[in-house]
């Protein structure tokens, strides 16, 4: 049997979530599963500007994490709404599955 693409990404993901590799044990929306989170300072990618720029007027800074999981394993989470991650409540700024891997960006806003 030849291998598609496909397969080669989801074997790809297999090694991307292992915790051996790259991921860790977390809490998502209630479920302990198998995620990468990465931390970090401004949210860039989205808006194409720092927002810690317009909250720092307010003394209001938003701390981002991006967390990617196995499609298979999680749902795409609605932009918006509000999902814990390991007991803390974060806001979703964004949401979407790219090739068998949801990329979700929470921000926590601090003070």
């Amino acid at each position: 049997m030849n291998k598609t693409f496909k397969d080669f990404i989801m074997e790809d993901l297999d090694v991307f979530f292992n915790v051996e590799e790259m991921a860790d044990e977390h809490e998502l929306g209630g479920e302990t599963l198998t995620i990468v989170v990465v931390d970090s300072q401004s949210n860039n990618d989205i808006t194409g500007f720092p927002k810690i720029q317009m909250y720092a007027s307010q003394e209001v800074y938003k701390q981002y994490k991006t967390v990617y999981v196995k499609a298979s394993d999680f749902h795409i989470p609605r932009i918006d709404s509000i999902i814990t991650l390991d007991g803390d409540e974060y806001y979703v700024e964004d949401a979407k599955d790219e090739k068998g891997m949801i990329r979700i960006v929470l921000s926590l806003n601090e003070s």
